[in-house]
This record gives C-alpha cells, structure tokens and sequence, in this order.
C-alpha cells in the first residue's frame, strides 16, 4: 500500500477529492481520539450505569432508524454534497456543548443530560451519515474504493493514536472533571476541520441534481410528500430482491458488534480500575494496529475479497471481549486493544465496499438508506441488550458469551454472505 502514496499515481481527475477525503477522516479521529473515545469514560466517572451506557450509544442508532429513510428520499431530490455540508455543520456545531457539560449542572444528573444531548445530535447525523455514503459513492471510482478506505482507515488511526494519548496525558496532569473540558475541546476543533474538507470536496453535479436546485420542495412539503406517498418514498420494493439477504447480513454484523460495546467502559473502570492513562494508551494502541491493519487491505481483499476479509474482521473481533472478560491487569487489556485493532481493520475497511458490490446502481440512494435502517436497528438493540445481558450473567461471563456471538456471525459472513 506505501508504495501506493505516490500522489503522481493517483487519477488526476480524482486527486484532490482523495485526498479532502483522506484529510476528513484524519480530522474526524482526532475527534474519535478525545470527545467519542472518553464520551462513555466520562460518563461511567460521573456515575453512569451500564443501561444509560446502553442508552448513550443506542441514541444515534434510534434517530438514526426514525430519520434514515426520509433523509434517504429527500437525498434524492437533492445534491448530495450540499446536504452532506449543511448536516455536518449542524451535527458537529453540538459538540460545543459538551466542553461546558463537566463544568455545568449536579453530577447525578450528567448522564441524563449526556443522553439528551446525544439524542439531539443525531437528528441531523442521521442524514449525514446517508448522505456521505452516496458522496462516497459517487466520488471514488468502484477501482479504487478499496485504496480510499484504506488509507482513510489509516489516516484515521493515526489521528487518533495522536489525540488519544494527548488527551490521556491532559487528563493526568489535570483535576477532574476540568480535564474533560480540553478533551471535549480538541473534538470541537477536529470536527470543524473535518467539515472543512468534506466542503473542499468536489462533484460532478449531475442532471437530476440541476433539475432539483431549479425547483427545489421545502423540507415541510418533503416530509408531507413521504407520508402521502411513503410505499414510493420508502422503496419497500427493495425488501422483495436479492439485495434484502444483504441487509440481513448487515443486521447481524452491527447486532454482533454492539451487543458487548455498553459493558466495555463499566467493566474498564469500574471492575478493572483501570485509569485514564491506561485507557489512552490502549486506544492508541487500538489504533495502532488499525493503521498496520489498514496497510494490508488492499493486498488482504484482493485474496480474500470483500466479504470474506469483512467476516475474517469480524471473527477476529470477538477476541476483544473475550479477553477483556479475563483481564486482571492493564496488560491484558492492551493485548485486547491491540487484537482489536488489527481486526476492526479488516471488518471496518471491508464492509461498505462489501456492501456498495450489493447494491443496486439504479436504487443506490434508497438501498443506502435501507442499510442505515438495519444497520442502526442492530446498533440499537445490540446497545439496550447488551447491559440486559450483563445484568443476567454478570459482567465477565457477559462479555465471553458475546465474544462468541461476534465469531459466530463472522463465521455466518464467510460462509454465507
């Protein structure tokens, strides 16, 4: 893949989107490396309980289910680029709120806050996250997908390698809660430049696009148009094709995924102790190994394919609880980080270039949202179960038995997706 850095090789009608592209995703993990990597921390230190870690990160998964599929129709009337820049702004403007959240309110009623605040946030998330897929999919070539996400992934992990250990480092030297305000602050400014390079993106406006900027529908007269016409709007046709096995698929991917993620933070520092240092480290860690990971996607997919580097990825994912459910120790919980990471590289970098081989170039649009629905459908039960299970087995036998649903649906991926 390094050899692949050269930017002389890259198409030039290409180039520069790639690389806005690549900047985007390095920006967003310095966000992933301070704000969403010790959003959940800094709520178990507040007094968090694993069902409102549950609901914390059920909120986008649950917005994102109510307002994927009308995002998804109104996409269609519109051009995909100005939507993905309008509901970026909106979405990550909210995170200026959390920078005052630990200096504000009673700490018992944080988390609450916390999960209202989140819900908020995902109300135009949601359509962003649609509408970037379609920009994905519009501006990188079928031919080079596979490179983009991999050195988007990569970009990515070193991002927040970075940010991580500077944000466990300020956490260390700092009195709680003030440290979370800087941390919260570094996301604050990922996330504008981050907005700024999905800005610099630039794309082809096509003819339906022009068609709809000379007479562009209300987002009132939108929504009144889905309910009177939702059978259309929805394409509930999509769930009567071939192109429905795929979305199964997608459903227990995210539904393994998410089930163990609410215990982690609980049992990280509640049953662990382990400290914010520690817990930076092992998400630079984590990350490492995605950046390792992501240098061998190309090279992987092209053995193993999309699908079958997406459910090795998977597989090799359930060794993160498993062992996290035996630690005594930091060491322990580095070594998850580290298999972590190196499987979230292929699972994460594969699937939605598994996902665009599916899908239907006349329905893109549509199919997309289809697959925000089911993906966020098993986000939400997966982060609301999950804590019901940990409440049943208790925390560490949870978290093995979850291990095993992960390597049972990779397994199911490999040999049936």
């Amino acid at each position: 893949m390094f050899r692949r850095l050269n930017l002389g090789m890259l198409p030039v009608e290409y180039r520069g989107n790639f690389l806005h592209l690549i900047a985007d995703i390095a920006w967003f993990g310095v966000l992933n490396g301070s704000s969403l990597s010790f959003l959940t921390i800094y709520a178990a230190r507040v007094g968090a309980t694993t069902e409102q870690i549950g609901w914390i990160n059920a909120a986008p998964a649950l917005m994102s289910l109510l307002f994927a599929l009308p995002a998804g129709a109104w996409l269609e009337q519109r051009h995909v680029h100005s939507v993905v820049v309008r509901t970026a702004i909106a979405h990550r403007l909210l995170y200026l709120f959390l920078v005052i959240l630990p200096l504000w309110g009673a700490t018992s009623i944080q988390p609450f806050v916390l999960i209202g605040l989140i819900f908020f946030f995902y109300i135009p998330g949601a359509a962003l996250s649609v509408s970037f897929n379609a920009l994905f999919a519009e501006t990188v070539p079928a031919d080079w997908r596979a490179w983009v996400a991999g050195m988007r992934n990569a970009a990515f992990a070193v991002a927040t390698i970075v940010s991580s250990l500077i944000c466990g480092y300020i956490l260390n030297v700092s009195p709680f809660p003030t440290g979370y305000v800087w941390v919260f602050l570094i996301g604050v400014i990922g996330a504008a430049m981050s907005t700024v390079h999905l800005y610099l993106v630039r794309v082809v406006t096509k003819e339906r696009y022009r068609a709809a900027r000379e007479n562009p529908r209300p987002l009132v007269a939108t929504l009144l148009g889905i309910i009177a016409d939702y059978k259309q709007v929805f394409h509930f046709e999509i769930l009567r094709t071939p192109f429905r096995h795929i979305l199964l698929i997608m459903l227990g991917f995210h539904l393994a995924q998410y089930l163990p993620i609410p215990l982690f933070p609980i049992y990280t520092v509640k049953v662990l102790g382990i400290s914010d240092q520690y817990i930076s480290l092992g998400n630079a860690l984590f990350f490492l190994s995605v950046f390792v990971g992501s240098t061998q996607l190309v090279r992987i997919t092209r053995v193993l394919g999309n699908r079958g580097t997406t459910g090795l990825g998977l597989v090799l994912l359930s060794g993160f609880p498993a062992l996290l459910s035996i630690a005594h120790s930091p060491g322990v919980y580095l070594l998850a980080n580290l298999i972590g990471g190196a499987a979230w590289s292929l699972a994460g970098g594969a699937l939605f270039n598994y996902l665009l081989e599916r899908v239907p170039e006349e329905v893109r649009g549509p199919s997309l949202a289809w697959f925000n629905v089911v993906a966020n459908a098993g986000a939400l039960i997966g982060s609301l179960a999950g804590p019901l299970i940990g409440q049943w087995l208790g925390l560490s036998l949870a978290l093995l038995v979850l291990a095993g649903a992960r390597f049972l649906m990779g397994w199911v991926i490999i040999r049936w997706g």
